[in-house]
């Protein structure tokens, strides 16, 4: 790292790691507590990953509470369907409908979203719901949204569905079809953008995890509490391509 002066975002809590190495290349407040709002569902979505084959037919129960894709009632569709929704669309109903799938219900559910953030030892995040509706006791830090980030894209079927830009998709019986683009305003615009995932609450403000490819060098970066959270990313990114240099071994 050349120079370690951070370019000026809308916020002060921000990190940028090496998803080869998990360095930290450049930080700030990376384990002051912030809310995650829908960053939140990258949980959700390998919890789900976790307990369910992508195939396993759910049928739908509608469900309200912030952005929806507005399943209705009754509808089959496949866990790979719902978690498709809920990365690239932050769709609410979709993780509503993940979670009450779960053989103790939605609770039971945030427990294992609990679970699987102390198996990786994310000690600074509690979760109380699926999908990052505000309440005080579901809380973050950049820091742990990076290594969630990190666990994340292990994942192939992640990794390949955050990079889309518009997604197509359809109950079993194909009657009822959603068109559903994505909430991440830089794919497709910054090029080394391949995902991942966005939040925003009014107690939260922004959020922002981006999976970067800087010439085939993976980072995550995190932004938190950002009044303008796509271009701080950028900012982050161009920092690290005019910042870091990397041993090609």
């Amino acid at each position: 790292v050349k120079n370690k002066i951070a370019p000026i975002l809308s916020t002060q809590n921000y990190i940028i790691i090496d998803l080869a190495t998990n360095n930290i290349l450049l930080g700030n407040k990376i384990n002051d507590r912030i809310y995650p709002a829908s960053t939140t569902k990258l949980a959700t979505a390998l919890t789900a990953l976790n307990l369910y084959p992508l195939d396993e037919i759910i049928t739908t129960i509608p469900y309200t509470e912030g952005k929806v894709m507005e399943l209705t009632e009754g509808e089959k569709v496949t866990v790979r369907t719902l978690v498709s929704a809920l990365l690239v669309y932050s769709a609410n109903d979709a993780a509503f409908n993940l979670a009450n799938h779960y053989e103790t219900g939605t609770e039971g559910f945030v427990k294992q979203m609990n679970n699987l953030i102390k198996k990786y030892i994310l000690n600074n995040t509690n979760f109380t719901n699926f999908d990052g509706i505000h309440n005080e006791n579901h809380y973050s830090t950049i820091y742990d949204l990076s290594q969630l980030a990190r666990l994340a894209l292990t994942n192939p079927f992640i990794v390949e569905t955050v990079k889309q830009k518009e997604i197509n998709l359809s109950n079993l019986s194909g009657e009822i079809k959603y068109s559903l683009i994505s909430t991440n305003e830089l794919l497709g615009v910054v090029p080394e953008v391949e995902g991942l995932k966005t939040g925003w609450t009014p107690e939260a403000s922004g959020c922002f995890i981006g999976a970067i490819n800087i010439n085939g060098h993976k980072l995550t970066t995190v932004v938190a509490q950002s009044t303008d959270r796509f271009t701080d990313t950028k900012k982050l990114i161009d920092w690290a391509k005019e910042n870091v240099t990397w041993n090609n071994k």
